[in-house]
């Protein structure tokens, strides 16, 4: 059987897509969902960050925290400069805690009431990370594809 192309369109309509789900999420009130949605966007702009910056792929695998890790790891190495000069420590940081809290919401609810102004703060805060970190990568990719090599 003949293999399948992908169709560029429904890969560009995928992020639309989740983020159509994340403000509809938000809208009614369902922020655990919400959260969810967030990470799975966040973990995606990271990994492609990632992957831009040290042309491997990084698969299905590697999870939110890994990808965390490996970007402050490349953020500290120095071997990336313009990455270094894109990406704030600080906001790399904040997504870890945001992870973090995230996690620790995941345990609470098992045990405790966990409120809903506590889910929407963390909603909100997550929004707030995924905006910040998508501006500083679009400004990353058009630096990164002026200074790439041509021959790469």
């Amino acid at each position: 059987m003949k293999k399948q192309k992908k169709d560029n369109k429904k890969i560009e309509k995928g992020g639309k897509i989740q983020a159509q789900k994340l403000t509809l999420a938000i809208e009614n009130e369902f922020f655990l969902e919400a959260l969810w949605i967030l990470s799975s966007m966040i973990e995606k702009k990271i990994k492609k960050v990632l992957e831009k910056t040290e042309n491997i792929d990084y698969g299905a695998g590697y999870s939110l925290e890994q990808a965390v890790k490996r970007i402050k790891y490349v953020h500290l190495s120095g071997k990336h400069p313009i990455f270094s000069g894109h990406f704030d420590i600080a906001l790399i940081d904040d997504i870890r805690r945001w992870k973090n809290q995230r996690n620790i919401v995941l345990k609470d609810m098992q045990g405790v009431h966990v409120s809903m102004v506590r889910l929407e703060r963390l909603a909100g805060e997550g929004e707030r990370l995924l905006r910040e970190w998508s501006g500083a990568a679009k400004k990353y990719k058009a630096d990164f594809t002026i200074s790439a090599p041509e021959n790469s």
